[in-house]
């Protein structure tokens, strides 16, 4: 690789997480190739604070910019969800290679252009689907296309978090349907949506679907807040007019049901990514909450039927080539499988190859399951997945 500089916009809690797993691993690709040069926010202070907690050689307030600094090749993409589009275009246009946070679109009909440039431009790209490179799931995707659970007969993933539980929490963006699309389901279905495809593969049909406001109305700060932190409020309010939780009962191209659930306002539940999942030979379970091994149970084991933990271990996806500490059993936690996924990423980069584990295209598809969720709700009736288009 050429002398290339590495940019994030979007310096809020997720930029962080950008940021640490930049600074993690880009230095395996040569530190006169990859440099962390550039934070963008219009926020400088936060800017600052991001770039000198990781290293990074400079802020900007543009992102227009920082797509026309020539030293720029590889851009994440860390913004609201309403910005992701016209930014990932525009990073695509001047050929930077591009990792888009998920959401990609508010909408599949916003994605599409998304993804029909990404096909076209010369350049990598991505969907952040980080969850994808959770050793213990990425291990469990290997066994399930390798038969070992039999032909796939039934999925239930739910992510549940309480960030949103306090009535507290100020408004912002993420409450606007305009700018966040539907609420639980954008933020973090998407990431529920993207399991179940990345598991057992693509979504025909979204059954039925339902959703809930359990908050209706939020305070509007007297300051700007951070990722899902608190500030003094003043004494009017916004109305919320998107879902703080959503199901869906979907049915997969090879014939599998699933179900599918997010919540932002499931009290004690921080951040949690759960599977179950059932085959004609077998049943695996999975949770976030204990991410260092996923339970098996097949017929034809000699537990018959019994469920079995199936560990990290150097042999786990990952594991081997970049865990700090590759033991058996080792925890692996979301700033390592992050990490992980920005490696993959770079790698793709670096070797001029397809980022396909999470690719654009991936991100399209997800949209266009969270679509017929949202219709399916708000039609109360059977939604066509059209995941051919």
């Amino acid at each position: 690789m050429s002398a290339q500089g590495i940019a994030i916009i979007g310096a809020g809690m997720i930029g962080a997480a950008h940021a640490a797993a930049y600074r993690q691993f880009a230095h395996q690709f040569g530190q006169a190739s990859l440099r962390l040069k550039t934070v963008c926010d219009m926020n400088a202070s936060l800017a600052q604070e991001l770039a000198a907690k990781y290293g990074f050689e400079e802020i900007k307030s543009d992102w227009k910019t920082v797509l026309a600094d020539d030293e720029i090749a590889v851009v994440s993409i860390c913004l609201p969800n309403f910005l992701h589009t016209e930014v990932t275009m525009a990073a695509l246009a001047a050929g930077k290679h591009v990792l888009c946070e998920k959401p990609l679109a508010l909408s599949a009909d916003s994605a599409r252009p998304v993804r029909d440039a990404a096909k076209a431009a010369a350049c990598t790209s991505g969907t952040v689907f980080n969850y994808r490179r959770i050793p213990a799931l990425a291990e469990l995707k290997a066994r399930i296309s390798a038969g070992e659970i039999g032909d796939p007969v039934q999925i239930s993933v739910r992510f549940q978090c309480d960030y949103a539980a306090d009535p507290l929490l100020p408004h912002s963006w993420r409450y606007e349907f305009a700018k966040a699309g539907p609420g639980a389901l954008l933020d973090i279905g998407t990431h529920a949506v993207d399991v179940m495809r990345f598991l057992f593969g693509d979504i025909s049909e979204v059954v039925g679907a339902t959703s809930t406001i359990s908050v209706p109305d939020r305070y509007l700060p007297l300051s700007a807040s951070v990722g899902h932190g608190h500030v003094e409020l003043s004494d009017q309010t916004a109305k919320v007019d998107n879902d703080d939780v959503m199901s869906g009962l979907v049915r997969f191209v090879n014939g599998a049901q699933g179900f599918v659930t997010a919540s932002r306002v499931a009290i004690g539940y921080g951040n949690l990514l759960a599977v179950d999942l059932f085959g004609t030979k077998g049943s695996a379970r999975f949770s976030t909450e204990m991410p260092s091994f996923f339970d098996l149970a097949r017929f034809d084991d000699d537990a018959a039927g019994a469920f079995v933990r199936v560990t990290n271990r150097p042999a786990s996806p990952a594991v081997g080539d970049l865990a700090a500490v590759p033991h058996g059993l080792v925890s692996v936690g979301y700033a390592e499988w992050f990490g992980f996924m920005i490696h993959e990423f770079l790698s793709a980069v670096q070797n001029s190859t397809p980022f396909e584990n999470g690719s654009i295209e991936d991100g399209f598809r997800a949209a266009q399951v969270l679509d017929a969720i949202q219709l399916a709700s708000a039609s109360n009736g059977p939604v066509q997945v059209r995941w051919q288009d």
